[in-house]
């Protein structure tokens, strides 16, 4: 995020991730945290991908028609009829299958269930993992099964890492 970046930016590079996912077939992690969150609105647009796969008025007219002209091969190979709807039908459904969605979210203080309560696409839409501090002895128990399978450090070494 640089100064100044608003809802206006953040749409724009919604386009440009939409047309990776939906256009160029690309698989796509967008990985957004609770530091992103420049304004509520963001949560929103994030919470319409989430529940529909779309941001509704992303797009003006004629960028959806030069979409739908971009993935019409593509849909009528996979048997999709010529049909305005049919064809952002098509590219919408790539979009969803192709774009994977991680949001990094602290659970500390009362923002996360408010956002929660306000973007239920956060909750219903997601599968969410909880992760807390791991025990010394886990990590040591890590450390060291993960360095034994490494033949380049002497053995002797292993403990005092």
């Amino acid at each position: 995020l640089t100064r100044g970046y608003d809802e206006n930016s953040f749409r724009e590079d919604l386009k440009r991730l939409f047309n990776k996912v939906g256009v160029d077939n690309e698989k796509v992690v967008f990985l957004f945290t609770d530091n992103h969150v420049a304004s509520e609105s963001f949560l929103e647009l994030i919470n319409s991908i989430l529940t529909s796969g779309a941001v509704p008025a992303l797009y003006p007219e004629d960028e959806k028609q030069a979409i739908m002209r971009s993935v019409r091969d593509d849909a009528l190979k996979e048997n999709v009829r010529d049909f305005k709807e049919e064809l952002w039908r098509f590219f919408i459904s790539r979009a969803r299958k192709n774009l994977h969605i991680v949001l990094c979210m602290s659970p500390t203080g009362d923002l996360l269930r408010s956002r929660c309560r306000n973007f239920p696409g956060l909750v219903n839409d997601t599968v969410i993992d909880w992760f807390t501090a791991w025990p010394e002895e886990a990590l040591v128990s890590v450390a060291t099964t993960f360095l034994s399978s490494i033949d380049e450090i002497p053995s002797y070494l292993r403990d005092p890492i």
